[in-house]
C-alpha cells in the first residue's frame, strides 16, 4: 500500500462532506429522544450481563432501533459503536453521513471515503475511544459483517477481545412500544389497501403483473415505503411455490391466487395473506382455504401472555393435520416490526415453531401465515398481523377472510 494512503495515518475527523457539520438542519426523528434513550439503557443492561465494554452494531434493524438512522444503502458498510458508557457513534460511508445527521438523535458521526476501508474507520474509532484493550461484542450472525471484516479488525486491534455479541439488541425489540404499534397499524392499513386493489381486478385474462402493479400502487398511495420483500402474487399451480412473485401468467376461471402483501411505515411492517379464486373455487381448493382459516382462528384464540409459542404452534399444526394436510414441519408465525431488505419479519428473533418454549408477552407483534400446501397443485393460505394483549390477542389486520370468489366487493 502507498505509504501516503496508509489507513492508520488518515485523520478520520476530517473526512466529511463539505459543510456537513456547519449546515443547520432540523432532525427528523421517528420516535422521541426519550424513547431512544430508554432503548439504549435496556441494551446496555444486556451488555452488562454479557460483560461487554462496547457493542459494534452492524445489523440495519438494530442500528435503526437504537438511533433512527436508516438507508437502503447498506451495500456500503455501516455500524453503530455503542460503548457501555458515553456517547455512541455512527460509522458510515461518507455520503450516508447525511442520513446519520438528519435521521438519528445521536450526535457523533464519522465516515470513510469509497477508496478507504470501513474496517479501518471502525478500528481507528475504537482506538480513539479508548477501547483498544476492551471486550467488544460483534454481531456474528448478522448479514452485513463478514468473516473478512472480522479478520481485519482482529489483525488491526490485537489487544481487543472480540466476542460474539449477537442477539444483544434483538431481545429488546420483541416487545413493542405504543409508538411502534401505531406504525405497525398504519403499515397494516397500507397492506389492506393493496389487498383491496388486487381483489378489485382479479378476473379471467388479467395477468399477475397487472395485479402486482395495482397492489404496489395502492400500498404506496396509502403511505407505504419500499418493502423489504417484494409483493407475492402467484396463481394456479404457481401458488404452490414458496415466495413466488409475479411472472406474467394470465388468470383462468377457478385459479387460486396467493397474495402476500406488506405495508411499511417508518420501517415497521404489517403483513397480510389471502387466497381468493377467479370465480367459484374448485372443491379441493375451497377445502384447503377453509382448513387454513380454521387453523388460523384456533391459533389466534390460543394466544395469550405466559403461553409458550410452541404450544400455539402445536394447536395450528394439529388443526391442519386433522384437516388432511401437512402441518408438522412448518414455522407458523414470526415476530414483525423493524425491517430492511432482505426480510420484512423478525423471525430470527422469535417464531411460532415446534419446541419453542419462550413465552408470549403483552405487546409482542406477529405475522401469522397459515399455509396449507399441495406442491405442484396449489396453496390455500390466510394470515393476520396480531398483537398480544394483557389477556389474549388483538387482530390488527381487518381485511375479511371471505368471500373467496373474485371479483368481490371488499
Amino acid at each position: 500500500m502507498n505509504a501516503k494512503f496508509a489507513p492508520k495515518d488518515i485523520d478520520w475527523a476530517k473526512i466529511r462532506i463539505p459543510g456537513i457539520d456547519t449546515f443547520k438542519i432540523k432532525k427528523t426523528l421517528c420516535f422521541s429522544v426519550a424513547e431512544f434513550k430508554g432503548r439504549l439503557a435496556r441494551v446496555r443492561k444486556v451488555m452488562q450481563e454479557k460483560n461487554l465494554d462496547a457493542l459494534l452494531c452492524t445489523t440495519p434493524e438494530n442500528i435503526f432501533y437504537l438511533s433512527g438512522f436508516q438507508t437502503p444503502g447498506y451495500y456500503a458498510k455501516q455500524s453503530l459503536l455503542v460503548p457501555l458508557d458515553g456517547d455512541p457513534i455512527h460509522l458510515t460511508y461518507v455520503t450516508e453521513e447525511t442520513n446519520a445527521k438528519m435521521l438519528s438523535w445521536i450526535k457523533r458521526t464519522a465516515s470513510y471515503m469509497y477508496h478507504q476501508t470501513a474496517t479501518e474507520l471502525f478500528a481507528a474509532t475504537i482506538e480513539q475511544d479508548g477501547l483498544d484493550r476492551a471486550r467488544i461484542g460483534i454481531e456474528k450472525v448478522g448479514w452485513f459483517f463478514t468473516i473478512s471484516d472480522f479478520e481485519k479488525l482482529q489483525e488491526r486491534l490485537p489487544n481487543v477481545e472480540f466476542v460474539d455479541g449477537s442477539m444483544t439488541v434483538e431481545p429488546c425489540r420483541v416487545v413493542k412500544s405504543a409508538a411502534e404499534i401505531d406504525y405497525i397499524r398504519k403499515a397494516t392499513r397500507a397492506a389492506e389497501a393493496g389487498m383491496r386493489a388486487a381483489y378489485a381486478i382479479i378476473r379471467p385474462g388479467v395477468d399477475e403483473n397487472e395485479i402486482a402493479a395495482a397492489v404496489q400502487s395502492a400500498v404506496t398511495k396509502l403511505g407505504g415505503e419500499y418493502p423489504s420483500l417484494p409483493v407475492f402474487v402467484a396463481s394456479g399451480m404457481r401458488s404452490s411455490l414458496t415466495h413466488a412473485t409475479w411472472a406474467g401468467r394470465k388468470l383462468k376461471a377457478g385459479d387460486p391466487v396467493v397474495l402476500e402483501i406488506s405495508g411499511t411505515v417508518n420501517r415497521y411492517s404489517g403483513a397480510l395473506m389471502r387466497t381468493p379464486t377467479v370465480g367459484k373455487p374448485p372443491a379441493k381448493i375451497k377445502k384447503m382455504v377453509d382448513v387454513s382459516r380454521k387453523a388460523l382462528d384456533n391459533m389466534i384464540n390460543a394466544i395469550r401472555p405466559g403461553r409458550p409459542l410452541g404450544e400455539c404452534w402445536q394447536i395450528w399444526a394439529d388443526t391442519v393435520v386433522r384437516g388432511g394436510f401437512e402441518g408438522r414441519y412448518k414455522r407458523t408465525g414470526y415476530s414483525i416490526g423493524i425491517n430492511f431488505p432482505p426480510d420484512w419479519g423478525e423471525g430470527h428473533i422469535l417464531s411460532f415453531k415446534h419446541g419453542e418454549m419462550r413465552e408470549l408477552e403483552p405487546n409482542m407483534t406477529f405475522h401469522i401465515p397459515s399455509i396449507v400446501k399441495i406442491f405442484g397443485f396449489a396453496d390455500g393460505d390466510n394470515s393476520e398481523t396480531v398483537r398480544v394483549t394483557k389477556t389474549g390477542c388483538e387482530v390488527i389486520s381487518k381485511f375479511p377472510r371471505g368471500p373467496m370468489a373474485c371479483p368481490a366487493d371488499v
